[in-house]
């Protein structure tokens, strides 16, 4: 495997080399290789992209293809623009303003974020709401430097994973949600808590090409099972709990589901090196589908949202995604200790929860369930066919507090095995 060093700065300022980058450390922004001649390739959360990519010349990559990061979109990661202009809209001469600063972690697109200006946030700047974007990376760190400080900016912090939101809980980095306006009650109890809400759902499973295989293929554990499906696999190099690899690992040893966590290293690492040879490790998840469009790997782990638009945007392909199982995780939204303004942040979280008509908007554009409700909504006749991974039927939940805990040590068992 091709692999490079790359440089990040920790949150001192300080250049380094030739380490592993810990999850509150921000690579440098142009990814620039420092050292070509060195082995190393260090995944690091604040750089993976679960598919914001750009076209390769010579492969069908249309402007929507862009659109891979929607998972986030991720998760991931989600990105974020300017809604509602004009600067005093919101504000309202009791004090009860509706101009808030939402803080995006993690890298998204553009395009999921015109989406939702034009579905989700709509009851909110209706209104006369008006929210400005900031973004960072994942983590929180600058969270707690704010919430330290007593300069926190934002009223929305929108973090990666329900794992930081967790971690931020227990920090005292959040504070209470107004329950007497949130209506926490609409939601699946293991997405909700008086301090903050998972929200933007992302799924990560088995995609293929159905002309490279001998048979349908049913599961993610399906990755690891080389006899029946020959071939090269590919996956993005990112912190394992963005790509499903480790659990697809053990599953394949027949752990069961319920007893994924914690993650067995040994095992899974051992199912690693069994296929090393038949995986092929991408920078980003556009790169992984193009790979599968010219034929360089016929099978990947990849979020849904990369799936559907693959497929969508090359009908004359026979572009499969498995809906019998996969990992599903979200992100979260809470409001920071200290922030500007929890009356408009609590109001902009009521109308986003309450729109069930928005969240449809939203999920047939973009393939993204907003929220978790214990009222689902209805999955859109646009997107038949993907009812399982959209609704989360027999998929299996990210244990995100764990790795959240332990991700630093998982990141440097991952960047030891890809150096080899």
């Amino acid at each position: 495997m091709r692999s490079m060093l790359f440089g990040y700065k920790n949150n001192r300022s300080q250049t380094k080399t030739a380490v592993i980058a810990s999850q509150d450390d921000e690579l440098l922004t142009n990814g620039e290789v420092v050292s070509p001649e060195h082995r190393e390739v260090i995944a690091d959360r604040t750089r993976f992209s679960r598919g914001s990519g750009r076209g390769r010349k010579g492969t069908k990559m249309s402007t929507r293809m862009r659109r891979a990061g929607l998972a986030l979109a991720s998760a991931l990661a989600l990105g974020t623009v300017l809604a509602g202009c004009g600067s005093s809209a919101g504000d309202a001469g009791d004090g009860k303003s509706l101009n808030i600063v939402y803080f995006e972690g993690g890298q998204g697109s553009d395009e999921f974020f015109d989406a939702m200006k034009t579905t989700l946030w709509t009851a909110f700047t209706d209104k006369g709401g008006v929210i400005d974007r900031q973004a960072g990376d994942c983590g929180i760190s600058r969270l707690a430097q704010q919430v330290q400080a007593n300069n926190v900016t934002p009223s929305i912090w929108h973090f990666c994973s329900i794992g930081e939101m967790q971690q931020a809980i227990d920090d005292g980095l959040l504070q209470k949600l107004d329950t007497k306006v949130v209506p926490l009650d609409l939601l699946t109890d293991d997405t909700q808590t008086e301090y903050g809400v998972g929200w933007g759902v992302w799924h990560i499973g088995l995609m293929y090409d159905a002309d490279t295989v001998s048979k349908p293929m049913t599961s993610i554990a399906d990755f690891f099972d080389t006899k029946t499906f020959p071939g090269k696999r590919c996956v993005q190099n990112a912190p394992p709990q963005y790509t499903g690899i480790l659990e697809a690992a053990l599953l394949h040893l027949g752990t069961k589901p319920a007893d994924l966590y914690p993650l067995d290293f040994d095992k899974a690492y051992g199912e690693l090196d069994r296929i090393r040879s038949d995986i092929m490790l991408v920078n980003n998840a556009a790169e992984g589908s193009q790979n599968m469009l010219t034929g360089e790997c016929g099978i990947a782990l990849a979020s849904a949202a990369d799936a559907r638009w693959l497929q969508a945007e090359n009908p004359d392909r026979h572009i499969e995604f498995v809906q019998q199982d996969g990992i599903r995780a979200m992100a979260a939204l809470g409001i920071p200790k200290g922030a500007p303004n929890p009356y408009g942040a609590n109001q902009y979280l009521k109308d986003v929860i309450e729109d069930r008509s928005a969240q449809e908007g939203l999920l047939e554009a973009t393939g993204v369930v907003p929220f978790m409700l214990k009222d689902p909504i209805e999955v859109p006749k646009s997107l038949a066919g993907w009812e399982e991974s959209l609704t989360g039927k027999n998929w299996i939940p990210m244990a995100e507090r764990w790795y959240q805990d332990n991700f630093d040590s998982i990141l440097t068992r991952w960047n030891a095995w890809v150096v080899g």
